[in-house]
C-alpha cells in the first residue's frame, strides 16, 4: 500500500510540474492530439497516414493550438509537440481542411466536443479531407435538391429503413434488405435523373470522411447503435440536401466493412456505394422499379408512417418556400458576384428554392470584395456564382462595414455598393 501511495504522489507531483505555466486548454489540446494520433494509428482504411498537421481554433479569439510548428514560425512552442498562436484574420475558420502557408491542415473549431467518441470522429473526419486529394477523391460538395421534395425524402427514408434492417441481420442474411434499399434509391434516380448523381458525388466526399471518423473514432462496440440512432433521427433533420451523406456514408461503409474490411482499396473518383454494395455482397438489382412491387416493399419499412409524416412536413415547407421567394424576389436585395470564394456554412439547415438557388440561413464568405457574415435571415446562392442578400430593413453603413437583415458585410478597399433600380436593389462593384 505504501508503494502505491508513493507512486500516486509521484504521478501527482509530475503532473503538477507539467501544468505549471501551461493553461488547461493547452493540456486538453495535447490530450486530444495524442488521442487522435492513437486512434488514427489503427488506420487500415487508407494508404496514407491520417494523423497530420492539425489546428484547433477558437472562432472568437482566433487562438489556435497546433500539433506542429507553422512554416512561418509565428506560433509559440508551449510544450513538446504543442504550439499556440493566433490565426490571421484572412483565414476562414471552420471544421474543414485548409491549405495554409504551403501546407495542408485539418482544422477543428475550439472547444472540441466533450464526448470522446464525438471528438475523435470529428478529428478523423477532417483528417480524411486533408489526405483525400492524394487518394484521387475529389472534394465535391453539391446540394441534392431533390431531397427537399416529398418523394425524394420518402424514398430516401425508406432506403435508410431497409439499410437499418440489413444492419440488424448477420452478414450472410442481408441480401434482400440491401436489394430493397437499392431499389428505393433506384426510384429516386428514375424520379430525379438530372440531380441524382449529386448523391454519389457527396457520398464520395463527406460520406467517406464521416465513415472514416465513425470507424476509427468510435469504439467498435458502439458503432452499430450509433448508426441506428443516425437513421432514426434522419426524419427530424431540417434539411437533407447537403447532410444525407453524413448518414449514408457511415452506414454503407460499415455494411461493406463487415463484409470486406479492405473495401476502401477499391474506391476511386468514379465509385458509388450502390456499385460497391452490389460488388461485395454479389447482388442483382432490377434495372427498373415496378410500382406495384415497390408498394409492397414500402409496407415492410414503415412506409405509411413515413409518407404521412413527410406529407405534413411538405405543407410547412411550402409556407417557408413562399416566405423565401417573397424575400428574395419581391423585396430590395443586394447582389454580389462570387469570384474567388471561400465559404463556411451549416450543411444541416439549407433550403432548396429550385431554379432560384439554395438558401443558406447562416454562413461566412471571404472573396476578393471582402467578408460577409450571416447570423440569421439568410442568403440565396445560385450555382456558386452569385449570392443575393435581403435588404428589407434599412442598411446601416459605417466606413467600409454594411449591416442589414442579420448580415454584416465588410468591403475591401476599392469596392462599393451601387444602386440598381427603383426597388432599391443594389450590387457590389469595383471602383
Amino acid at each position: 500500500m505504501k508503494a502505491i501511495i508513493g507512486l500516486l504522489m509521484l504521478i501527482t507531483i509530475t503532473f503538477c510540474g507539467i501544468a505549471q505555466g501551461v493553461d488547461s486548454a493547452t493540456l486538453f489540446a495535447a490530450t486530444y492530439f495524442r488521442q487522435a494520433d492513437s486512434a488514427s494509428s489503427r488506420n487500415a482504411i487508407w494508404k496514407y497516414p491520417l494523423y497530420g498537421p492539425m489546428l484547433l481554433v477558437d472562432s472568437h479569439s482566433r487562438t489556435t493550438y497546433a500539433n506542429i510548428q507553422d512554416s512561418a514560425g509565428t506560433f509559440t512552442s508551449i510544450k513538446e509537440g504543442i504550439y499556440k498562436g493566433k490565426l490571421p484574420q484572412e483565414v476562414m475558420i471552420a471544421n474543414t481542411s485548409i491549405n495554409w502557408q504551403g501546407r495542408l491542415w485539418s482544422m477543428m473549431l475550439w472547444p472540441l466536443p466533450v464526448d470522446r467518441e464525438e471528438r475523435l470522429s470529428l478529428m478523423l473526419h477532417e483528417s480524411f479531407h486533408r489526405i483525400q486529394h492524394k487518394l484521387g477523391i475529389p472534394a465535391q460538395s453539391p446540394t441534392i435538391d431533390h431531397l427537399a421534395t416529398t418523394n425524394g425524402r420518402i424514398f430516401f427514408l425508406l432506403e435508410l429503413q431497409a439499410l437499418k434492417a440489413a444492419l440488424a441481420r448477420p452478414v450472410d442474411q442481408r441480401k434482400n434488405d440491401l436489394v430493397n434499399a437499392l431499389l428505393f434509391r433506384k426510384k429516386r434516380q428514375e424520379l430525379f435523373p438530372l440531380t441524382f448523381d449529386n448523391e454519389r458525388l457527396l457520398e464520395m466526399n463527406e460520406g467517406l470522411a464521416e465513415y472514416t471518423g465513425v470507424l476509427l473514432g468510435r469504439l467498435s462496440s458502439s458503432i452499430r447503435q450509433h448508426l441506428y440512432n443516425e437513421i432514426d433521427k434522419a426524419d427530424t433533420r431540417l434539411s437533407l440536401i447537403r447532410s444525407m451523406a453524413y448518414i449514408t456514408g457511415p452506414v454503407y461503409g460499415y455494411l461493406l466493412y463487415e463484409k470486406s474490411p479492405g473495401w476502401t482499396k477499391s474506391v476511386a473518383s468514379n465509385s458509388s456505394f450502390p456499385a460497391l454494395i452490389k460488388k461485395y455482397y454479389k447482388l442483382t438489382v432490377p434495372e427498373q422499379t415496378v410500382t406495384s412491387a415497390l408498394a409492397k416493399l414500402e409496407r415492410q419499412y414503415k412506409g405509411e408512417n413515413i409518407k404521412h409524416a413527410e406529407t405534413m412536413k411538405e405543407k410547412i415547407r411550402r409556407q417557408q418556400e413562399d416566405t423565401y421567394k417573397r424575400l428574395f424576389t419581391h423585396q430590395p436585395v443586394l447582389i454580389i458576384n462570387l469570384e474567388k470564394m471561400n465559404i463556411v456554412f451549416n450543411p444541416n439547415n439549407l433550403f432548396d428554392l429550385g431554379e432560384l438557388g439554395t438558401v443558406y440561413p447562416t454562413a461566412e464568405i471571404n472573396d476578393v470584395w471582402g467578408n460577409l457574415k450571416l447570423v440569421e435571415g439568410g442568403m440565396l446562392m445560385k450555382n456558386w456564382k452569385v449570392i443575393i442578400l435581403p435588404t428589407v430593413d434599412s442598411v446601416h453603413a459605417k466606413d467600409n462595414i454594411i449591416r442589414s437583415n442579420g448580415w454584416e458585410l465588410q468591403l475591401n478597399k476599392g469596392w462599393r455598393i451601387e444602386k440598381m433600380d427603383s426597388l432599391q436593389s443594389a450590387l457590389i462593384r469595383k471602383e
